[in-house]
């Protein structure tokens, strides 16, 4: 190749080069006048942006997600729903209802100065027992027990969860108010939700239903003139029966052991009472009754009653026994049948495999065990009742006694009226004592039953709109965040166009 054509050459490529290097200087100099442009235009695209926030919103609008609020719902929890116990504390049964009795609708209208009506509020209100998170456990054993491939054990395993979580689930309750036929706002729905719940728990407390019920005799006892001495020294026991039930009452209530009134405790009063039956009532209401041929000579009714009520305890007296002896009968009966039931394939061939021998084997312990296990229960539950008819017996083989002493021979040459009026009055005097003191502990408890059950509700949180602007809420800022990223790039795409259209020109 000749000097001359690669001199050509060169330049050629030399040429090339240097187009290279200003297209590629040319490429940034175009991005930098393409921000320039858009940056220039920001006005624009801030406008696009503004545009597609409103559009968005404005459909939402049209589209009723921020419609008005149709309804609110309000759960809350009772305190005082305890396990196997849904009653209030004074043991009076609780109802869902009980949140909009008319008293609560009536008390809530007249307290935030509504004029509504009490019929119209309660067609529009609704309450309940619910809880959000049990019911979804609840559907799903549902399910499963709806399921024909559920196994047997499973299925058994099912309902009792199913029962105790409906039995947990008793104590929430969710109160609902449909707006649609009030002419009520939302905040308004919900402050009437709050103020009626609020007067039934206030209306629990004013009714004594929050205070805990204790049976006891609430009038002193007295001496009736003219009544004979036999009849006042059983109505003496009767009254003394019932102080010492009101003692066990008080002595089951939660902290009532460490509970001091007047320096007395509640185990003071049961020794007081007991001492008094053992000491006093008891020995002379069996003097009385020893006796009774002199006490009742001016009466002979004292003694057909006698007769007749001794009667009726030798009947009771066979029925105990017989009684007693069907328990020992039972539990003969459970043991000897649970020496029958074994090892029940003891006996049977070995040609099964293995595996299967294994599962038998696996499958009669699990039910040896359940039936040793149902045998336990059986014969503590049988235990239980024979040991209180035993105490039914013993009582009454008392009573007889008592009875039967109004034919023993005297050995006491003394004027029995004497004796037993003069120690009447006395015992009169214990037992009205002691009936003062069981009120005052009473009122003890009460107090303290109110003071602890001063928040009757727990509310599981605030009432929550339904269709209103507070169940779009959560999604606000989601939808302005969205729309405006949308307006962006629609304003950049906007501006490039509106760039390349004033070059072309």
């Amino acid at each position: 190749m000749s000097e001359k054509n690669l001199a050509t050459t060169h330049d050629h490529d030399h040429d090339h080069d240097h187009d290279h290097d200003h297209d590629h200087e040319r490429d940034e100099i175009d991005l930098l006048d393409l921000i320039k442009n858009i940056w220039s235009q920001r006005g624009l695209i801030i406008g696009t942006m503004l545009i597609s926030v409103l559009g968005v919103l404005s459909f939402h609008f049209a589209k009723a997600s921020f419609s008005t609020a149709q309804s609110i719902d309000y759960p809350i929890s009772i305190s005082f729903i305890k396990e196997n116990s849904y009653s209030y504390p004074s043991g009076v049964a609780f109802s869902p209802r009980d949140l909009i009795t008319n008293d609560v609708l009536q008390n809530t209208l007249v307290e935030l100065g509504l004029e509504l009506g009490v019929d119209k509020l309660g067609k529009a209100i609704d309450v309940k027992s619910s809880n959000s998170i049990l019911k979804q456990a609840e559907l799903k054993l549902s399910a499963l027990l709806e399921n024909a491939k559920t196994p047997d054990d499973i299925r058994l395993q099912a309902e009792e969860n199913l029962h105790d979580l409906r039995e947990l689930g008793r104590g929430y309750v969710t109160l609902t108010l449909d707006l649609s036929n009030l002419s009520i706002t939302a905040q308004q729905g919900v402050l009437l939700l709050e103020t009626a719940v609020n007067e039934w728990a206030s209306l629990s407390i004013d009714r004594g239903l929050m205070n805990t019920d204790i049976s006891r005799p609430l009038i002193p006892f007295a001496i009736k003139d003219g009544s004979n001495l036999i009849d006042n020294y059983d109505q003496a026991a009767s009254y003394l029966r019932s102080l010492n039930a009101a003692v066990d009452q008080l002595a089951g209530l939660s902290g009532s052991g460490s509970l001091v009134v007047n320096n007395m405790s509640v185990e003071d009063l049961r020794r007081r009472l007991n001492a008094l039956g053992d000491r006093d009532i008891g020995p002379l209401r069996g003097f009385a009754y020893s006796n009774s041929d002199t006490l009742s000579n001016s009466d002979l009714a004292i003694q057909v009653r006698l007769f007749a009520r001794q009667r009726l305890l030798d009947l009771e007296h066979i029925r105990l026994i017989k009684l007693i002896g069907s328990y020992d009968l039972a539990v003969e009966q459970l043991g000897s049948n649970i020496k029958q039931q074994q090892y029940p394939g003891a006996s049977e061939g070995s040609s099964q495999g293995s595996s299967a021998q294994f599962d038998k084997s696996f499958l009669d312990s699990l039910i040896q065990l359940g039936t040793k296990l149902s045998a336990v229960d059986t014969r503590k539950l049988l235990f239980d009742r024979r040991m209180e008819a035993v105490d039914q017996l013993l009582n009454l083989e008392k009573e007889i006694s008592i009875l039967k002493g109004a034919s023993e021979d005297k050995v006491i040459s003394i004027n029995p009226v004497d004796i037993l009026q003069g120690a009447l009055v006395k015992i009169k005097d214990d037992l009205n004592e002691v009936q003062v003191n069981i009120g005052q502990f009473v009122d003890a408890i009460r107090e303290i039953t109110l003071n602890s059950n001063s928040q009757v509700y727990i509310a599981n949180s605030a009432p929550q709109v339904r269709g209103g602007l507070m169940q779009m809420a959560p999604n606000f800022v989601k939808f302005i965040v969205l729309s405006a990223i949308l307006g962006l790039f629609l304003g950049v795409f906007v501006a490039l166009i509106r760039s390349a259209l004033l070059k072309s020109k």
